[in-house]
Order: C-alpha cells, then sequence, then structure tokens
C-alpha cells in the first residue's frame, strides 16, 4: 500500500454520537476496502519475502506487514463504534456523556491524523508524537470510564448505554494502541 492510499483509504473515527445512514454505509465500504487491502498487500508482501531481500529491505517489509495488520484492526474497531453507535439509537447519553464523546472523538481524529501523517510522510518527528496521544488517550479513557460508572451508580444513566459507552472507550483505546504501534 502506497502512503498516498493508506491515508486516502480516510482513517477518520466515526462520529460517536451522529452515525446517519451515509455514515454507516461510508464506514462499511471503507471497512470492506480496508480487508481486500489487506489481504492483498499481504500476500504481496510475503512473495517478496521469497526473493533474496538484504537486511533493510527485509525489515521494511516486516514494518509494513505489521502497519498493513495494525491499520486493518483500527478499520475493525471503527467497525465496532459504528455497531455500537446503531445500538445506541435506542437510548440516548445523558448530557455529559455526549460531551465526553465529542472530546473523546477529537482526540481520537487527532491521533489518526497525526498517525497517517508520519507514515504518509515518512517522518519520524510526527511519529513520535503519536505515543503521547495514546498515552493522553489512555488517560482519557479511564477517567470517562470511571465518571461513567459513578453516573451509572447515580442512576443518571441507563444500563443500556452504559454498555455501549463502555464499549466505545474500549474501542476507542484500542484504536490508539494501533496507532501508536
Amino acid at each position: 500500500m502506497s502512503r498516498r492510499a493508506a491515508r486516502n483509504v480516510n482513517l477518520a473515527a466515526p462520529l460517536l454520537l451522529k452515525m446517519d445512514e451515509d455514515t454507516v454505509s461510508a464506514i462499511k465500504v471503507r471497512e470492506n476496502l480496508i480487508d481486500r487491502m489487506e489481504v492483498a498487500i499481504s500476500n504481496y508482501l510475503i512473495k517478496m519475502t521469497d526473493q533474496e531481500l538484504g537486511d533493510d529491505e527485509s525489515h521494511a517489509v516486516t514494518e509494513l506487514l505489521n502497519f498493513v495488520t495494525e491499520f486493518e484492526r483500527i478499520g475493525d474497531y471503527a467497525v465496532n463504534i459504528m455497531e455500537k453507535a446503531e445500538e445506541q439509537k435506542e437510548a440516548s447519553f445523558s448530557e455529559s456523556a455526549q460531551k465526553e464523546l465529542v472530546l473523546l472523538e477529537k482526540a481520537v481524529e487527532r491521533i489518526l491524523a497525526v498517525t497517517g501523517e508520519a507514515f504518509e510522510g515518512d517522518d519520524i518527528q510526527k511519529a513520535m508524537q503519536v505515543e503521547p496521544l495514546e498515552e493522553v488517550i489512555d488517560v482519557m479513557v479511564e477517567r470517562l470510564r470511571d465518571q461513567h460508572i459513578r453516573r451509572l451508580k447515580d442512576g443518571v444513566c441507563s444500563i443500556d448505554t452504559g454498555v455501549v459507552f463502555l464499549d466505545v472507550l474500549n474501542n476507542v483505546e484500542r484504536i490508539s494502541d494501533h496507532c501508536s504501534n
């Protein structure tokens, strides 16, 4: 996968609160594309290993195989979030939970953008910005989880929305982990 192709697949996180039919359709199409690209690229890279490669080339192939796997997993987690957003249509988050999800969405969009820019530009300086963002998201997820559990205990949120909210947090945390990887 070329660096430009990676960027064009659109790593943007699904909108956590606004999941209309067009957004759902776009996520499904992109995930299907990502899955097909992952298979084709992995097969190609594996065929390359049959060739006599130097140490640098062998290392580059291994890194690209790892990238393709990480990229595909991010797509899977985006689908998970989309599915949770569809479940959430039947129940609504509290105002506090909605505000928290907006902040979390911005953080995920940022880490995905920086990760894509680092890969596309083969930019070490950009890549060094990813891990601190991942750590911020980990802290955010932990705090948001604690706050949401408190809301559940206080009866501000229902169990149904609580499960959806916590699942979204877990998927976002995994997305940021894959960006860091």
